[in-house]
């Protein structure tokens, strides 16, 4: 058996450039890069920002208002003749990565907004971050299909490096540990008055800011040389129905080139399509709108190891690609049942924030930790799976699936938001409070 899996890692690692491998993992890196280096900065941002805990909610609503990126791209690819996709993600890419460098100066810069004070710096210039992450579903992923199909998982572990990595760095970064209460009573008050401390992480945002910056540059650098490189090129193949004439490598095996007769059951087709959707609307809309909710009643640690350590459960999920065969349409459905299981479970605790069960005791935090380490590690591998399926089709495909996602990831956040700012369905919890009335 150890054999047989040797023999099929040999067989999928040779016959491949591994300088084209690199140039798609960080090609995919900056998808989402942007958009998930804020998300977990979340536990240095949500407590001086003036939003407070239902700042993850705004920033899930304003992610969903960049899908007017991609929508302009469908109208686009519809109605103008001339295809130029790769133009369109240089003009991507470099914005992201100018706005991400910005950020690092002005992320904490407010104003009022409808008599309210907002973070708009911090809001606005995600929102052009966001929409290179909206835009990517269905003008990156698909743009992969111009090369030969060994690269598409190395795109999309990039993709999955975009939650990964500055995870990484913001685990090294730190919260400083849980909040402490100062005694600010003043001389005038009749009752004491208590002040939750934020000690200071190992850098500051300022820092992880400029850091998400070059990493989108590069990025952008990686497409340079996918369009570029003569290596590159030379891995390129031609598909039935494509926008643009393309270079095959006519020394290529012939396995690696498109199967036109590509099938798929109509009922299974849409059934995966739904499949996406559903995952999307957990995973891009409902949860992280109320993981505030649901961790920070624990402590600010144990938010932080959650926001850190489940986004990178995602690309070492999807890492399996390269080790495993394409799964089966049943064995992603048992797991989307068990992601819906932990899923409920996360928004349970949500719901009873700001005193959820096993408060202040270990095995709260461990279960909150874990179930949302498994939540991201299963959307992970289950959106490769089902990419992977759809990877072959010369049709649409993969553009629906991309249309699919966003689909799903709308629905979700708007849902929530309302959920989380007008139902007022979720409280914050604020770890003074029992003190102050004791």
């Amino acid at each position: 058996m150890n054999e047989r899996r040797q023999n099929m890692l040999s067989r999928k690692l040779s016959n491949r450039r591994l300088l084209v491998d690199l140039l798609a993992l960080f090609f995919g890196l900056g998808a989402w890069v942007g958009v998930n280096g804020v998300y977990v900065q979340l536990p240095l941002l949500v407590n001086n920002a003036p939003e407070g805990w239902s700042l993850p909610a705004h920033m899930v609503m304003l992610v969903q208002f960049a899908n007017l990126g991609p929508i302009l791209y469908t109208l686009y690819i519809k109605y103008s003749k001339w295809a130029c996709d790769k133009y369109i993600t240089y003009v991507v890419l470099a914005s992201g990565a100018l706005s991400t460098f910005t950020l690092a100066f002005v992320y904490n810069k407010t104003s009022i907004i409808f008599g309210n004070e907002h973070s708009t710096a911090l809001l606005s210039l995600m929102f052009i971050t966001a929409i290179v992450g909206c835009t990517s579903s269905v003008l990156f992923m698909p743009y992969m299909r111009n090369y030969r199909e060994i690269y598409l998982v190395s795109y999309l572990v990039g993709e999955g490096l975009s939650g990964f990595i500055p995870s990484m760095v913001a685990l090294i970064q730190g919260v400083g540990g849980n909040p402490e209460c100062l005694n600010t009573t003043s001389a005038e008050s009749t009752k004491p008055v208590f002040t939750p401390y934020y000690p200071d992480p190992r850098f500051s945002s300022e820092t992880f800011f400029i850091f998400l910056g070059t990493l989108l540059f590069l990025s952008y650098l990686s497409f340079l040389g996918l369009n570029n490189l003569s290596v590159a090129r030379g891995e390129r193949v031609k598909h039935p129905g494509s926008m643009e004439t393309l270079p095959t490598d006519t020394k290529a095996p012939t396995s690696y080139k498109t199967d036109s007769g590509w099938t798929m059951p109509k009922r299974e087709y849409f059934y995966l399509l739904l499949m996406m959707a559903v995952i999307c609307f957990l995973s891009n809309g409902t949860l992280p709108s109320i993981q505030s909710y649901s961790c920070l009643p624990y402590g600010n640690v144990a938010y932080h190891l959650t926001v850190t350590l489940s986004s990178m459960a995602g690309p070492l999920a999807m890492c399996l690609g390269f080790f495993i065969q394409t799964p089966k349409t049943n064995f992603l459905s048992g797991l989307t049942v068990v992601l819906l299981v932990l899923s409920g479970f996360v928004c349970y605790l949500a719901a009873e924030s700001p005193t959820p069960p096993l408060q202040h005791s270990w095995l709260g935090e461990f279960l909150v930790v874990v179930s949302w380490i498994l939540i991201n590690g299963l959307v992970g591998f289950i959106k490769l799976g089902i990419t992977t399926m759809f990877r072959p089709d010369p049709g649409r495909g993969l553009y629906y699936t991309g249309v699919a996602t966003q689909v799903g990831s709308l629905i979700g956040a708007i849902v929530t938001f309302v959920l989380v700012n007008h139902v007022n369905l979720f409280h914050s919890y604020s770890p003074c409070s029992m003190i102050a009335v004791n």
